[in-house]
């Protein structure tokens, strides 16, 4: 069997992957889970638009785009939302609990290799989160119809949403493998995607607070330094999910550029590069590492 025909087997004709869709698939749960996310999200969406219409009366187009902006920002928000606290709520246990219900041993003394089995927990426990992701983006096509989205808005957003998405997931199945239950499991997998998503962004803030007497007395400073600070920014952007969602639209509205766009800082043009691409780069990196650490665990369990 060649590589190419391993990786298809393990991806596509996965056991793990196929018994846990069909438990989690079989019943009314999902169903029922599914159906309440897309009402709760159209009722938001419908105040949210019935608001913005009734502060800007009349067929004013301005008024349309800013209501198919707020849409566009609610469904994104709820994306997130769902990406960074839901998504690995089904990863925090998909092995620790196995280790509780005594079958995690069971599992493993089949012909399963650690990595095929990490990547059947993965993608059982992102697909119902893909579904629920992808069931949203009709949605979306409101903001399209009022005028207040681009395709390249949508087709960025998404792809950040889903790397974030594969990335959280991953430090849910790692912390599901390094740790003994699945409370202890969760609660380390809600803490490092809290820290990640709040704590991060509040610290640089009080750091910031912390050091602006300092930054107000070196206003003097080279258009480079300046140059290097904003660098630096756009960098810990990236860092961050939502950051990286916010600062890439900012861009896109006061620069027109996807991608790269540039400024003057201290008398010279500076070329920056928009925070999504560095943010799909890091993130991706990120969830390589956690994917080898996690098959590493379990290769260790099974030694």
């Amino acid at each position: 069997m060649t590589r190419r025909q391993r990786l298809q087997r393990t991806l596509l004709v996965n056991p793990i992957t196929l018994k846990e869709l069909r438990g989690r698939m079989r019943g009314r749960r999902a169903f029922v889970v599914l159906t309440l996310y897309l009402f709760f999200m159209g009722a938001i969406i419908s105040l949210v638009y019935l608001g913005m219409v009734s502060s800007n009366p009349g067929p004013s187009g301005v008024g349309l785009r800013e209501a198919g902006k707020a849409i566009f920002g609610v469904v994104l928000s709820m994306q997130v939302f769902l990406v960074i606290f839901i998504g690995p709520a089904f990863t925090a246990g998909a092995i620790s609990g196995e280790k509780e219900r005594q079958t995690y041993d069971l599992l493993r003394t089949t012909l399963l290799s650690p990595r095929a089995f990490v990547t059947g927990k993965l993608l059982s426990a992102l697909s119902y989160v893909l579904l629920l992701l992808l069931a949203s983006i009709p949605l979306q096509s409101i903001a399209f119809w009022l005028g207040g989205l681009s395709p390249g808005e949508l087709i960025i957003s998404q792809l950040v949403v889903l790397m974030g998405a594969l990335t959280f997931a991953l430090w849910g199945l790692y912390c599901s493998t390094a740790l003994r239950s699945t409370l202890a499991a969760s609660v380390t997998t809600f803490a490092g995607a809290l820290f990640v998503t709040a704590g991060v962004p509040l610290l640089v803030l009080l750091l910031a607070l912390v050091l602006s007497p300092l930054m107000i007395g070196l206003s003097g400073l080279s258009g480079i330094a300046e140059a290097l600070l904003q660098y630096g920014g756009l960098l810990l952007a990236a860092a961050n999910l939502p950051a990286t969602l916010i600062v890439s639209e900012l861009i896109l509205a006061s620069n027109n550029s996807y991608f790269l766009f540039q400024q003057s800082v201290g008398g010279r043009m500076f070329w920056f590069i928009s925070p999504w691409p560095i943010f799909l780069l890091l993130y991706g990196l990120l969830a390589l590492l956690l994917f080898w650490l996690t098959v590493r665990r379990v290769r260790r369990i099974d030694d």
